[in-house]
């Protein structure tokens, strides 16, 4: 890498966002990733693994297939940005949040692994929700709607009760409490 070491408050930012790592999801991760496509992935540290954007782009293809036309497996680093680019891309198309998608350079200047981590998480949500997937599961399922249909009468019911937000909470006040020492003001 290019880039100097970071000192100062970057190196204090890069040391908390070294401590948000979970190695034990790291390696869900990878395991998810190797079931999903049936190949051996390399050997590696975690963000070298999924850096080059091949991986992930393999992944994408096999869960949504032909999401991602061409996969550049060597080149220049700008060629190899685009797989990961192309990765954003259909993962959204696939149904991931905008929000829940890690930005480019999280991953390929490992600025911020552990959001890398969260997206694919979050890939792995999105795929539980797609009847043709019948993958192994990564993460928690998302949750289902849940619509509730009220009466009216249980709807008057419910306008006639006074919530404990509205100051009122069977007679108690705040009357009698100390709240330590009072400010002395001396001219």
């Amino acid at each position: 890498m290019s880039r100097a070491k970071p000192s100062g408050i970057a190196a204090d930012i890069a040391k908390k966002m070294a401590g948000k790592r979970d190695p034990q999801q790291e390696q869900e991760v990878l395991d998810w990733i190797q079931t999903i496509t049936g190949e051996a992935l390399p050997s590696g540290e975690y963000e070298d693994i999924l850096r080059d954007g091949v991986v992930l782009c393999k992944l994408m293809n096999c869960l949504s297939p032909g999401s991602i036309k061409k996969i550049h497996s060597k080149g220049q680093a700008f060629v190899l940005m685009q797989n990961i680019e192309a990765f954003q891309k259909a993962a959204q198309a696939y149904g991931v949040p905008k929000e829940d998608v890690f930005q480019t350079v999280d991953l390929w200047e490992r600025r911020n692994i552990p959001t890398v981590t969260q997206s694919i998480f979050a890939l792995g949500r999105t795929a539980q929700t797609h009847p043709e997937f019948n993958g192994p599961v990564l993460g928690p399922k998302l949750a289902d709607k849940n619509v509730r249909e009220f009466t009216e009468e249980q709807l008057k019911a419910g306008e006639s009760t006074i919530g404990l937000q509205m100051g009122f909470n069977k007679g108690a006040t705040q009357a009698g409490m100390s709240m330590g020492k009072g400010r002395m003001i001396i001219d």
